[in-house]
């Protein structure tokens, strides 16, 4: 990620602490799938994978986001459970996670859910199972995504973002 990126981002979980930083940034990576032309995109903010998209060849990915500045994430059994569920409608599973750290960018894992327990996850380990051609997408995309909206998002918060969200046709459910 730019520096810029970085540092617009680190003021909104300045701003907003780490669980609300979550939830924005989970947004802002749902926005910046559309921005790569990606349809069908729904956004939860409670129950079930985080994102689900459809595009490339009718490809879907059910994606669950986490953030962090530490070197391992947390999978609830929720958050496994869901990924399976989603597995069964033919969506492939995929880890997303932002590690926020200079110079560091998206992971995005297609990983074999069987094989993760609930547990803190090292991030290296999922990198065996990254999908290098959508990070190396998603990179400008996210930054183009956070430069636009940083101001809004920084007044506002996480509402200004689901306004977006709904303004181009993104689903969100929050039940």
């Amino acid at each position: 990620m730019k520096w810029n990126t970085f540092n617009r981002l680190k003021k909104i979980r300045n701003k907003f602490g780490s669980q609300q930083f979550g939830k924005i940034t989970q947004k802002l990576l749902a926005l910046s799938f559309h921005e790569m032309g990606y349809t069908h995109i729904v956004e939860r903010g409670v129950q079930g994978v985080d994102i689900d998209i459809k595009g490339e060849e009718g490809k879907r990915y059910a994606i669950e986001v986490k953030t962090t500045n530490k070197s391992s994430i947390n999978l609830s059994s929720d958050n496994i459970q869901a990924l399976l569920d989603r597995s069964k409608d033919s969506y492939l599973p995929v880890i997303a996670i932002l590690r926020l750290r200079i110079f560091e960018n998206w992971v995005l894992a297609r990983t074999p859910i069987s094989e993760i327990s609930t547990s803190n996850i090292l991030i290296d380990r999922l990198r065996a199972y990254r999908m290098i051609s959508l990070e190396s997408k998603l990179e400008p995309a996210f930054d183009y995504v956070v430069e636009k909206h940083f101001e809004e998002t920084l007044k506002k918060g996480e509402s200004y973002l689901k306004e977006q969200l709904n303004k181009i046709g993104i689903e969100t459910r929050d039940f």
